[in-house]
């Protein structure tokens, strides 16, 4: 109910004529509270009435349910420059950054421009203002954009423009932060991607592993424990220096050291004669 009868109030006294319209403007801000769309809309209107742009801005920024295309449109072509700076800012509130920026650009303000454009993190917008710097002559201009619009400009079109403009003591500042930048991510990408350091007791303690292998197996793998089967060439049973493979080594003879010899000898005289 309350907020119906604040419209009805709004259009009584606007029915009545902008005198009452003002006469209520005292009521209309103590209920602007409910951040009704026709209590700010009216008040809006007062504030255009009264050129009274600051009160404007304020209520434009504190309430915002209202028709602002509409009041942006209403006040671009206003002969108070300020009130045209609300309508840009009324356009760049709503993402109408190309609008927003022509009003700025009519009006040179510079700066409303390029924020515009850096908020609107576009780069096609962005290039094209600062085309515009450079055909204006305004190299302050392109400098201040290239600084504000860093992170949302491409390299090669800033050396593009500069070269082709002259502005190369201009551009050189955008370039050393840019090489700056790029150095940057390089090391920390290095760091990222570099391949894990080994820990050097780890290192040790498999060292030492296969080590006391090698140290238990070593004597049971070495060839001259069979120097029992060894033959006169070093190498157990052996033709010729190279392994017998054939499966029938040699059998030694027992020396007559070992009392063989002998029995050999006394078997030999046993024998008949023929």
């Amino acid at each position: 109910m309350e907020l119906v009868n604040l419209s009805l109030i709004k259009n009584q006294l606007r029915r009545a004529g902008d005198s009452a319209l003002m006469i209520g403007q005292q009521y209309l801000k103590s209920v602007q509270k409910t951040n009704l769309s026709a209590v700010n809309e009216a008040l809006n209107e007062i504030y255009i009435e009264d050129e009274d742009y600051e009160s404007l801005r304020e209520s434009i920024d504190n309430f915002s349910n209202f028709d602002m295309i509409c009041l942006a449109s209403k006040i671009s072509s206003h002969e108070l420059l300020e009130f045209r700076r609300i309508s840009a800012y009324v356009y760049r509130c709503n993402k109408k950054w190309s609008q927003s920026i022509e009003l700025s650009k009519n009006d040179r303000m510079w700066k409303d421009a390029v924020d515009t454009a850096n908020e609107s993190a576009d780069a096609a917008i962005i290039e094209s203002l600062l085309r515009f710097f450079c055909s204006k002559g305004e190299k302050e201009c392109f400098c201040a954009a290239l600084y504000t619009c860093y992170s949302h400009i491409s390299p090669d079109v800033v050396l593009e423009l500069g070269w082709l403009n002259g502005y190369h003591n201009f551009v050189i500042p955008y370039f050393i932060q840019n090489l700056k930048q790029t150095h940057d991510r390089l090391l920390l990408l290095e760091e990222r991607t570099a391949p894990p350091e080994e820990d050097e007791n780890a290192q040790d303690a498999i060292a030492n592993t296969f080590g006391g292998l090698s140290g238990g197996f070593g004597n049971v793998l070495m060839i001259e424990n069979g120097g029992g089967m060894m033959n006169a060439t070093g190498s157990p049973h052996s033709f010729n220096g190279a392994p017998d493979m054939s499966g029938f080594a040699t059998v030694q003879v027992p020396s007559p050291q070992n009392g063989y010899g002998h029995m050999h000898n006394n078997l030999g005289m046993g024998m008949p004669s023929m």
